[in-house]
């Protein structure tokens, strides 16, 4: 009976040697800082970490889960981010020759530290660095072949009697060796798991699966198993994907399938993030999905955006005390029953059912623009509640407005932002007097008219020069918007544009131009969600990464001003246009075809039209753009809209100067 083989070590000899598991991955400088290896690891997502060299020779590595545990700690991105990574990498780490025999690489490897367990193994060629061996791949790889030779081992047990003593060692030592390599899997603080192309997960999976499903998964569907945390409607990416992976016969494009797969999703109240890698099982391919457990992270991530915000809202109270103040009480007016002048006359019910929604959409900017993000958030559930009264359409009644408005609770919608302010402010800051500041040039020059007049004023010009100290140049108010442009940036994950506000002095009387405004918030808002381009996208197109954003008002001589906000960004896109008004019943394909440019963008002012398929906190609702229009409006003024594709989108607004 020919000698048995008593570990896979041959076969890996035979194979190719320690060389078929070498693999390239990111190398840096030891001179480079901590924020460069961040960059590096965040553009190579499949890489584990990172070699550092000195002169051509490796000095030390730096793996990715250790590094981000680093810079996530407390004071860990200003302490490294900066650092030269001398401090961060590890100069513990194993060598070896690519000729060294593979037996002796794998048990120093399995015998190693728990925390150097994933870690790589430097790989030298006549004295030259060649690449690396990631030592968990290469355990993984080798439990599948210990776990199928100990199959086959238990089938030839009655041909190896008279070779028993050498059988029993022969299978304790692959025994120890599988469960060697399970152990440091189910010790791991990751979830790994491995299926084929029938997408049934394999019996090897880590104890970490276990406790991330609270359940046994093996032999279970992995369709089945995780597309109800991601979503039915995600169903399709996943079959999608897994379908043209195993199809696909490139290991470059495997990839790219494979990332095409969600990642991030909340399994029993902790958020897990998967990764896909490829490997081989008996010569075909199959998929290992590994687990980690993000939730500390996102945790901390989510606390990080609470203190930024609470920060923008007490900003915003100290500079904005008057503004915020007359929110809350045209806001707590509405809630308590004003919302009833909106109803005028039972015939028109459905207009003015429009007219509320529109009215609690300009609240939800608001609040969003001074800081107020917890109560902009509630009231966009709220609008969820409101919006189902008017798809009733011609079925909704006064009654089930009542139903909706009683139900509100405006207090909890705001008591969480108010109670940040009232915690560093006091519980009196918004019952405080009123003070209206004006520069004291502008005192000086009243004073000096009067003091010319060669007759006593009268009392209509005494009082003309009073409700001059009222109002303030137009430009006060657009900068404004500078901080809530920051803040929808952060919220898209888009670069903040430049934001230009230039043009004549308009001084205007904050009571009668202050819902024009506010308005305004619509415009900017669909700016950096609609507008503006991802900073990818901006670089395909050959444009700066940050955007621009640009105010500009204009005096004219009879009497009018011009206000033309506009950006660089993608520009409206005429044919969604089209389809999505064909799509709600405003025109037809015919008369579409015959419009204007001009009258086509005009659409976006209709109610409850929009151009996206799902509306979020930001937009979607339809209404916010016709609300901007109608405040336009009531001040006698118009607008227009000028678009080109790729190039940008201005908005042209006319408007009467009341001195």
């Amino acid at each position: 009976m020919p000698m048995l083989r008593n570990n896979d070590f041959e076969a890996f000899e035979k194979e190719g040697g320690l060389e078929q598991f070498v693999i390239q991955v990111p190398t840096v400088k030891s001179t480079v800082d901590g924020q460069s290896v961040k960059d590096i690891l965040e553009q190579n997502p499949e890489a584990e970490g990172v070699v550092v060299m000195e002169n051509n020779n490796p000095v030390g590595i730096i793996m990715r889960t250790a590094f981000f545990q680093k810079m996530g700690s407390l004071y860990g991105h200003s302490l490294y981010s900066k650092r030269p990574v001398s401090i961060l990498m590890d100069t513990d780490f194993m060598k070896a020759d690519v000729s060294d025999n593979i037996a002796r690489i794998g048990i120093q490897a399995m015998n190693r530290e728990q925390s150097k367990l994933y870690d790589y193994i430097v790989i030298y060629k006549n004295k030259a660095y060649l690449g690396i061996v990631s030592i968990r791949l290469f355990l993984v790889e080798l439990a599948k072949r210990n776990e199928a030779q100990i199959s086959v081992l238990k089938n030839q047990q009655q041909k190896l009697l008279n070779a028993h003593e050498q059988e029993v060692l022969l299978r304790k030592s692959l025994e120890y060796q599988s469960a060697s390599v399970r152990n440091l899997l189910d010790h791991a603080d990751q979830g790994f798991l491995w299926f084929d192309k029938d997408l049934i997960i394999k019996k090897e999976y880590s104890y970490k699966c276990m406790s991330i499903f609270n359940m046994a998964i093996g032999e279970l569907s992995y369709l089945d198993l995780v597309t109800p945390y991601f979503g039915k409607d995600k169903a399709g990416v996943f079959k999608m994907a897994f379908d043209s992976y195993f199809k696909n016969n490139s290991p470059v494009t495997d990839t790219v399938y494979l990332m095409l797969l969600p990642s991030d999703c909340v399994i029993h109240e902790k958020n897990i993030h998967f990764e896909y890698r490829r490997i081989e099982n008996n010569g075909q391919k199959a998929v290992m999905v590994i687990l980690n457990d993000i939730t500390e992270k996102v945790s901390l991530e989510k606390a990080m955006e609470d203190d930024r915000n609470k920060q923008r809202l007490l900003i915003k109270a100290f500079s904005c005390q008057a503004q915020i103040k007359q929110m809350i009480d045209e806001f707590r007016e509405i809630f308590s029953g004003g919302y009833r002048t909106f109803f005028k006359d039972a015939s028109h019910f459905s207009g003015d059912l429009d007219e509320l929604f529109r009215s609690v959409h300009t609240f939800k900017g608001d609040f969003a623009q001074y800081g107020f993000i917890s109560a902009s958030d509630r009231l966009h559930e709220f609008e969820n509640a409101l919006l189902t009264v008017i798809r009733q359409g011609e079925n909704a009644s006064m009654t089930d407005v009542d139903r909706i408005m009683a139900h509100a609770e405006p207090e909890k919608m705001m008591e969480e932002d108010l109670n940040t302010v009232y915690e560093i402010l006091g519980d009196d800051y918004f019952k405080q007097s009123e003070i209206i500041a004006f520069p004291k040039t502008k005192l000086m020059e009243i004073e000096e008219r009067i003091r010319k007049a060669k007759e006593p004023l009268d009392q209509s010009s005494v009082i003309r020069l009073v409700e001059s100290l009222r109002r303030k140049n137009i430009k006060v108010f657009l900068e404004q918007y500078r901080d809530y442009l920051q803040y929808l940036a952060d919220r898209v994950i888009k670069n903040m544009p430049v934001y230009l506000v230039e043009g004549d002095d308009i001084e205007i009387d904050e009571e009668h131009y202050g819902d024009f405004m506010k308005s305004l918030v619509h415009i900017f808002r669909n700016i950096i969600d609609h507008g503006i381009e991802t900073d990818e996208e901006r670089l395909e197109c050959g444009k700066d990464e940050r955007g621009l954003v640009a105010c500009r008002i204009s005096r004219l001589d009879d009497g009018w001003f011009t206000l033309c906000i506009s950006d660089d960004g993608r520009g409206i896109d005429l044919e969604k246009i089209k389809s999505k008004a064909i799509e709600n019943s405003l025109s037809t394909a015919e008369k579409l075809n015959q419009m204007t440019r001009n009258e086509l963008c005009n659409f976006i002012f209709a109610d409850h039209f929009s151009t996206k398929d799902h509306a979020d906190t930001l937009s979607g609702r339809g209404v916010g753009m016709s609300a901007f229009r109608e405040a336009c409006r009531d001040l006698g003024g118009n607008v227009e809209i000028a678009t080109e594709e790729r190039k940008g989108t201005s908005f042209l607004i006319k408007l009467p100067y009341h001195n």
